[in-house]
């Protein structure tokens, strides 16, 4: 009986044995989802890793991005101070140029009839050594006569008849006299204004004796004294007519 008790425990002893080596086994041999779970577990964990290195990377960006734009600001409020300072020295510079060229055109208007008149001065001079410069005969227009028409001044009827008389004592005097047609006006007007009035009126009676007299141009000068030399006040209507006259003289 004692025999079959000591075969038995070797038996068991035997299979306690066993069972741990089986455990042992499958605790050694490898297990595919717990390496597949690494695997992923690893991977994401990379993938983590890169995405926060291009966060960190896009910060920095923005942060330069944002530093060139307040730097961009600065520069934009500086460039348009500059642009609206040179607008407004632009503007000034124009309005200094227009002043100039008005000023510069009025100078142009006297000095170009300052050239006239001392170009009818020379003329003058030049024909008049062929007389010998005693007046022979003269005759005053008054407003009567030469009217200052919207175009151009005219001789009224009473004018065309007065100088119809005076080409009749001039035509046996030519070739040897010279007349002097000399224009005048009153102060109401500016004085270049006053001078290129007298000077048309002067040039209508000049017109007239070389179309209907027949006296030549070069026996005849026009002159203008506008303002200058006037016979009465211009500060009423019978001084400022008395002004207005042209006064045409035969020399001889």
């Amino acid at each position: 009986m004692r025999a079959a008790i000591y075969l038995l425990v070797p038996a068991l002893a035997m299979t306690g044995c066993a069972s741990q080596k089986i455990e042992r086994v499958e605790a050694d041999a490898p297990n595919p989802q717990f390496e597949e779970l690494k695997q992923s577990h690893a991977a994401l964990a990379a993938a983590q890793a890169k995405l926060e290195a291009q966060l960190a990377r896009l910060e920095a960006g923005s942060t330069l991005q944002a530093s060139r734009l307040d730097a961009l600001g600065v520069g934009s409020t500086e460039l348009a101070q500059q642009v609206n300072r040179l607008r407004s020295e632009a503007n000034a510079t124009a309005s200094g140029l227009s002043a100039l060229a008005d000023k510069v055109e009025q100078q142009g208007s006297t000095l170009a009839l300052a050239r006239e008149s001392a170009e009818d001065a020379i003329n003058i001079a030049r024909d008049s050594r062929l007389v010998a410069g005693k007046i022979v005969d003269s005759l005053t227009l008054g407003p009567d006569m030469v009217l200052y028409g919207y175009e151009q001044p005219e001789l009224t009827a009473k004018g065309r008849e007065a100088m119809n008389k005076l080409i009749a004592d001039i035509k046996p005097l030519m070739p040897h006299a010279f007349i002097e047609i000399i224009g005048f006006s009153d102060d109401l007007s500016l004085g270049s204004r006053n001078r290129l009035i007298a000077l048309e009126r002067a040039e209508s009676a000049r017109r007239y004796l070389h179309e209907t007299g027949g006296i030549p141009l070069h026996r005849m000068s026009s002159i203008s004294y506008g303002d200058l030399k006037p016979l009465a006040r211009d500060t009423s209507l019978e001084g400022r007519q008395q002004n207005q006259r042209v006064v045409i003289q035969v020399l001889k």
